[in-house]
């Protein structure tokens, strides 16, 4: 069957910059999609519970519709796949769509609950975690101990008498051992309308940054490690905080080493320690605030840093006062 990066490619020879909602298309398929799947309408139809997410595209869901129907059938049309055509004349496009707001969190936790069913029955199992009033996080984990996190938003698509779920915002696929699955691809929703889409190998991580609602490259990763991608890597571990232990999270433990020397640093009249004390300081503030907030350990070192420097500080200006002003030179 054809990929979905053929139909990106097609979309591509028409210059997709000319027409935002057919550059929003492409840039989906190119940027969010695995371009090995078939396509085939779920993929589109993936898109619009995910696009139909931003105001913007609910706004302008004639325009979206319009293209996104021209496109399809211009290229079933060239490739001589008419014969899909039945298949494809059944799928929604954004001007018979409505998507309404989730009002009350139950209602949230029921639909994901009932769409999740057909995995439950199959031996899955399915937790939900309250993220906040707009979010719910859902975990499954699989008979052969894999996990899968998925991120929703508080929105559902109605469709005839029943609400569909929106596209998750975060889809993310973990080994029994809890570290992300090597050569899968991984979804997370960053700060400011960004989206994280990468893979790790043994090289490190590859992937890119999207940003808005046209999903725009706006960052590349080759072979970097996560501990450098600032937001992708505090996004990441705000997120597993919520199913991952803090005490088994390496980032964690190396935290807690650090504040822990820092303060015993502070102990000793090492020239430096000061300096050293306070660079860990301020990587603990960080921590705490957004990766691991309300943290007791965290929160009790960073606390009892802070004092140790404090009183540091006015001991170094105590003596240099006891000392007095030093000698000038000799005119």
């Amino acid at each position: 069957m054809t990929p979905v990066s053929q139909f990106a490619q097609y979309l591509l020879k028409l210059d997709p910059q000319r027409n935002q909602a057919r550059q929003t298309l492409y840039n989906f398929l190119k940027h969010v999609m695995e371009p090995n799947l078939p396509f085939c309408p779920a993929v589109i139809q993936t898109f619009y519970a995910r696009v139909m997410q931003f105001d913007h595209w609910r706004n302008d869901s004639q325009n979206l519709s319009e293209t996104v129907r021209a496109d399809i059938h211009s290229f079933l049309r060239q490739y001589g796949q008419e014969k899909d055509a039945d298949a494809w004349a059944a799928l929604r496009h954004p001007d018979t769509l409505q998507v309404v707001p989730l009002k009350v969190f139950q209602d949230l936790e029921d639909l994901v609950a009932t769409e999740h069913s057909a995995r439950q029955k199959s031996g899955d199992q399915l937790r939900t975690i309250r993220l906040s009033e707009t979010q719910i996080l859902t975990l499954i984990l699989t008979l052969t101990g894999t996990v899968e996190i998925k991120v929703y938003p508080n929105q559902a698509i109605v469709w005839g008498p029943k609400l569909r779920l929106v596209a998750p915002v975060s889809q993310l696929f973990y080994t029994p051992e809890m570290e992300l699955m090597p050569n899968v691809r991984q979804v997370l929703e960053g700060t400011l309308l960004t989206t994280h889409c990468f893979h790790l190998d043994s090289e490190g991580m590859h992937g890119l940054v999207t940003r808005g609602y046209t999903f725009q490259k706006f960052e590349t990763f080759i072979r970097a490690k996560l501990s450098d991608t600032q937001d992708l890597f505090y996004s990441l571990k705000r997120l597993e905080r919520h199913f991952i232990n803090p005490h088994s999270d390496p980032y964690y433990q190396e935290m807690v080493t650090r504040l822990e020397r820092a303060n015993r640093l502070l102990a000793t009249n090492h020239p430096d320690n000061l300096e050293t004390a306070e660079r860990a300081l301020n990587k603990g503030r960080l921590c705490l605030k957004n990766v691991f907030p309300n943290d007791r350990l965290l929160t009790l070192l960073v606390t009892h840093l802070e004092y140790g420097i404090s009183q540091k500080r006015t001991q170094t200006a105590a003596h240099a006062e006891a000392r007095g002003p030093g000698r000038s030179p000799t005119q």
